[in-house]
Parts: C-alpha cells; structure tokens; sequence
C-alpha cells in the first residue's frame, strides 16, 4: 500500500479499524446511560471478542476472587470504563496483523508497546490517575508509528534504527523518514475511533505536554505518557546512561518520585510486563531485569570514562611532546638565526661608506647583504632576496650568501660573478625558487661604481639639486635559467652627498598604516627624502621602525642598503 501525500488525504479504509462489535462497545461506552445489558448484547455480536474478554477477565491481571462465567457477569464486574479500555486493548492489539508488515518483529513491538503500558499503569497512583486507563493509553500511544510501517512497509529498514533512538530523536526521525510522526496517526485514530477526548488529547500530545491546552486530568495523564517512553527506552536505547539520567529526571520533576521509588519501579517492571502479556495473549521473550540494565549501562560508562581517561592521557602527552618540540625547534631556529647573523657583514667604524640593516618577517630570512674590502681598497657589496620564505628560502639564502662571498674574492667584475653564481644555483634549484640580487664594486677613493642588477627592484641614486635616478634591473633573477649573461648597468659616478639605496622588495610593499595601500617605490622616496638629514644608519632604523609601527607582524623581510658618496677631503 503506497502512503498518501498527506495524512489528511487518508480514508478511513486505509487505517487499520477494529471489528465492527468493538466499535460500538467503545462509542456505547462514551454515553452516560448506556446499561451493562446493553454492552452485554453488543460483546455478544462477536464470539471471538465475547471469548477473549472473558478470558481475560479471569486472568490474575483483574485479581477477581471468583472465575466469572457470563458475559454479563464480566461487564458488571468490570464496570463500562474497565470494560471500554480492555475492549480498546484487544482491538488495538488484533488491528495489524502479525505478518502484516515484512521485515518487521512486531512481536518486539508489542514487548515495547506493553512496557509502556505497565509503566505507565506504575505511574497513575503518583498523579492520581485510574491504572486501567493509563495501561491502556501507554498501550496505545506509539501505536500511530505501527500504522505509519503499516501504510509504508518498505521502511522497515529503519526499525531497528528507530527502536535504539530516545524518544525525542525518534519523534525527529520519524518526520524524516514518514513526513508525520506517530502522535499525528493516533490523533486521527483516535477521531476515526471515538475515543474519549481525555484518552485522544493526552496521546496526541505527550511529546509536548506543557505547550498543550490541555486540563489538569489530561495534563496528568500526558506527563504519566511521557515519562512511561522514556522508562520503555532505558531498555532498549542505545546510549542507556543518558536515556536513564533523562528519566530520572522526568520522574522527578512530573512525578515527584524519590530516586528509590524511580529504582522500584524500573525493577518491577520484568515481573508486571509478564503478568499483563499473559492477560492479553501476547508473546514476549523473557525480560532484563533492570538490575542488568543498570549493570550494562555502568560497564560501558566505566568504558567510555577509561576511553576518555586514556584520551586525556594520550592528549597530555602529545601536548608534551609537543612542547618538547616545539622547544627544541625554537632552539634550531635560534641557532640558525644566529648562523644567518653571522653571514651579514660586521659593523664598521662610522666612516665606512656603506650601510645596511636586515629585519626578517619570521625567525629565518630570505634576504641578506654582504659587503668585504678588496685588497685594493675597493669595496664589493651585494643586497639579495630569496623568493618564499622559511627553511628552505634561509638555506637558499645561506648558499647563495656563501657563494657571493668566496668567489667575489677571486672574481672582481659584477657581471661575470652573477653569471657564475646564477649557474651554481641552476644546478641544485628546487621548487622554482630564485634568487634577486644586486652586486657591484664601489671605489670609495674615486666614487666609481659598477653593478649589475639581476631581477631586484631598482637602485635609487639621491643627488643633491637633482632628481632621484631609478637604476632599473638589467636581466633576470638568479637560479632560472643557466648560462645567461648579467650585463652591467651604466656607471655611476657617486660624487659628495650622492646616496645610492638598495633594498628588496619588502620595504615598497610594506605598510605605513595598518589598512593603508603598499608604500610603492614612489612612497620609499619620499619616505627617505624625509630623513636625509639623519644619519645613515639612524636613517635605515627609523624606516624599518615605521613598517614595525604598522603592523605588529611584517608582512615580508625588509633589507636596506646605503651607500655614499665620495667623502670631501678634510
């Protein structure tokens, strides 16, 4: 049978209904007047439910003191509410057949159906609540997701799934799957029925009894509901601790049961289900008693809390390990910072011409200067940048550093040792990093001064009445391509008060202002004309100091190198 778009386009024919006898006993039950001979003769229609009421009659479930023989013996013991309720019992236990729905244990079912219905039977006296009514409407009350099965048997699937949720995740799962949930079918039963208003209320709502406009009795008789799903799922939840935590506190709270009293009842349960499945014929296997659920719950609590002791464990020495690491490579990074100190040039006495300052973003740089006196007293200088950054660019940098250093002793023209740099590299480059960089001889005696630029931003020529020369890159960087040629840029001839600044490309991409644009190349040259009158060194330091101010983290390695021009003779 395919389900309907919405519940509200079922037909009566599509639920399951009770025999037609049944029926009428339950609507003649709902007058006032109606009398036990009345009720007698309507049982009297159905043999089959004449013989089931008096067979349960006699069962220990009613404790009579007598066998009771007739029919309409049985409806005057039993008074017309007693009677209405076992009637509604039996029809709504014959009202979907047992191999109804495949794939589907409906006999696990019923076991759960009925430990709700004794639960909550358990539970009446606590909210002055008549037992016979609350069994029935515990029996009752999750029988709306056997007809949603019932209407959509390929869902069987989830049963199991949905028997192991506690009741607010399977109300949540049964929309999921179903569109409705169960307290939307046996609304509909409930009208489709007759049942009285107090039973349909208290189970069309007993997922949400305080929102409901429910009065005290039927409020009552929904709490006793609620609570009485819960005390079911204790048994059958996956997670049985949370579930058990859970109904303590409903019962607390809506019953106002002691934990003793919560524990008598839980353990009576095994022992009453049984009472009440044989009353009314139903087949359920032996039940745990909840001294062994208890048990099973505090095994796999204990195990969740060694599992989460060995966790923390586990995360403390990892987190040791950790800081073990973290410490020692804090030291190898100290170390290498202080191996990359020593590659820059020793400060000189505060005559010598050329001036530079390397600040590093992180704790390793990729860019570096170096400059070393020739025996002829002509200076070699060079100022450089590694692309990316970290380890392996502060590697790069050493080599290459290592390289300018050794083979400028030995080769005196820029553009011949660029182009045997630049092929050592070649050879070993990995990850296509590069090298730019600026290399030249400066006679401090003569103000001559050769370079060659590979890649670098330009060289900025300050003279004194004139404007600023840009000394633009003349091949590409370092590490790219083997044997090309590095040609010299023109000759500049550094005469008094001229300045030449080199630097990478972190001091025209920094930041004045945190949020502000790039300075740019136009912004460092009016940054530096600010400060001409200063020191060189003061100069260097108070640039790096505006980029720091900026941001407390620099965006890249910021390295600046000054050299000046020929000294007046004292």
């Amino acid at each position: 049978m395919s389900q309907p778009a919405t519940l509200d386009q079922l037909k009566p024919s599509d639920l399951p209904s009770p025999p037609q006898a049944a029926l009428q006993i339950l609507r003649a039950c709902s007058q006032d007047d109606v009398s036990s001979t009345a009720l007698s003769v309507l049982a009297e229609k159905d043999p089959v439910l004449t013989a089931e009421l008096l067979r349960v009659v006699n069962t220990p479930f009613f404790g009579l003191s007598r066998k009771v023989q007739s029919l309409s013996h049985a409806v005057t013991i039993l008074g017309q509410r007693t009677l209405r309720n076992l009637v509604l019992c039996l029809s709504v236990r014959d009202a979907i057949g047992k191999d109804a729905i495949p794939g589907l244990d409906t006999q696990i079912y019923w076991e759960d159906s009925l430990r709700r219905a004794v639960s909550a039977k358990l539970l009446a006296p606590y909210l002055k609540q008549d037992p016979d009514n609350c069994f029935t409407a515990g029996l009752l009350q999750d029988f709306g997701l056997l007809v949603l099965f019932y209407l959509r048997p390929e869902m069987a699937l989830y049963w199991d799934e949905l028997r192991g949720l506690d009741p607010e995740a399977r109300l949540s799962a049964e929309q999921q799957y179903f569109a409705h949930s169960h307290t939307e079918v046996i609304t509909l039963l409930a009208n489709a029925w007759d049942l009285p208003e107090e039973l349909g209320q208290a189970l069309g709502h007993h997922h949400d009894c305080d929102n409901a406009d429910l009065d005290q009795n039927q409020q009552s008789l929904c709490h006793i509901l609620h609570c009485a799903d819960w005390m079911n799922a204790v048994f059958n939840a996956t997670d049985k601790s949370t579930v058990l935590n859970r109904t303590q506190q409903l019962l607390q709270t809506h019953c106002a049961m002691e934990e003793d009293a919560i524990s008598a009842c839980l353990n009576t349960l095994s022992e009453e289900m049984d009472v009440a499945a044989r009353s009314l014929g139903l087949n359920i296997e032996s039940q745990p008693e909840f001294e062994q659920i208890m048990r099973e719950a505090n095994v796999k609590l204990a195990e969740a809390n060694l599992s989460y002791q060995e966790l923390t464990w586990k995360l403390e020495q990892t987190l040791k390990e950790r800081d073990a690491l973290a410490a020692e490579l804090e030291a190898e990074l100290q170390l290498a910072r202080e191996i990359q100190e020593s590659l820059l040039p020793k400060e000189l006495s505060d005559d010598f011409p050329i001036t530079g300052l390397n600040v590093s973003a992180r704790q390793l740089s990729g860019d570096f200067y170096d400059y070393f006196v020739l025996k002829d007293g002509r200076i070699y200088f060079n100022l450089a940048d590694v692309s990316g950054k970290g380890v392996y660019a502060a590697l790069l940098m050493a080599k290459t550093s290592s390289l300018f250093h050794c083979l400028g002793k030995h080769i005196h023209q820029p553009d011949k040792l660029l182009a045997h740099i630049n092929n050592e590299l070649c050879e070993t480059a990995i990850r296509g990093m590069f090298v730019t960089m600026i290399a030249g001889i400066y006679d401090p005696k003569t103000g001559a001064l050769k370079m060659a630029n590979a890649g670098n931003p330009p060289a900025l020529l300050f003279s004194p009445g004139k404007e600023v020369q840009a000394i633009e890159a003349t091949a590409s960087p370092l590490g790219i391509m083997p044997k090309v040629p590095f040609p010299l840029a023109p000759d500049v001839q550094l005469g008094e008060n001229d300045c030449l600044y080199l630097f990478s490309d972190g001091a025209t991409e920094g930041y004045l202002q945190e949020g502000a644009e790039m300075l740019g190349l136009e912004g460092l040259q009016q940054l530096i004309m600010s400060l001409h009158e200063l020191a060189p060194k003061e100069q260097l330091q108070t640039i790096v100091e505006k980029f720091s101010a900026a941001s407390a983290t620099l965006h890249d390695d910021i390295t600046i190198m000054l050299i000046e021009g020929k000294r007046p003779h004292a």
